[in-house]
C-alpha cells in the first residue's frame, strides 16, 4: 500500500514520538511541578459560585469555633439538594419546609478535624452540621 520510503519515514517518525514520550522526568520538571500540585492537594479548584459559598461557610465555622478563618482550610464544596429547608441538619425543636432546598456541603479542616457546613444555593443560610 505505501511505498518503502513512505513506510519508513511512518516507522522512523513513530519511533521518534515513542522517543519523546517516554523521556525521563527530570529534577527540575518535578520541581516546577510540586507546588502546584501540593496546592490543589490543600484546597480544590473553586467556581466563583462556589468560592463566595465556601467563604461563608469558613466564616460562620470560624465565628462558631471562635477561630481565626486563615486557620480554616476548605478541602471539598459539594452542590446537593437537601430534601428540605433544614439543610440535612435539623435542629431540635424547629419546622422546616418539606421542599427540596438546592444547597452545598462544604468539608472544612481546623488543627486536623473535619467539619460539615450545610449551606443553601445563596449561602445566605450557613449552619455547622454536628451530625
Amino acid at each position: 500500500m505505501f511505498g518503502s520510503h513512505t513506510g519508513r519515514l511512518l516507522l522512523l517518525a513513530s519511533g521518534l514520538l515513542l522517543l519523546v514520550a517516554c523521556r525521563p522526568i527530570t529534577a527540575d520538571s518535578a520541581q516546577s511541578v510540586a507546588p502546584a500540585a501540593a496546592a490543589a492537594a490543600t484546597e480544590p479548584a473553586l467556581s466563583p459560585a462556589e468560592e463566595s459559598i465556601a467563604g461563608a461557610a469558613r466564616t460562620t465555622l470560624a465565628e462558631t469555633l471562635n477561630a481565626a478563618p486563615d486557620a480554616i482550610v476548605v478541602t471539598a464544596v459539594e452542590a446537593v439538594e437537601w430534601p428540605d429547608a433544614g439543610l440535612g441538619c435539623p435542629q431540635p425543636d424547629m419546622v422546616y419546609a418539606a421542599v427540596i432546598t438546592p444547597g452545598y456541603r462544604v468539608t472544612l479542616e481546623v488543627d486536623g478535624a473535619a467539619y460539615a457546613v450545610h449551606t443553601d444555593a445563596s449561602g445566605s443560610q450557613v449552619v455547622v452540621c454536628r451530625q
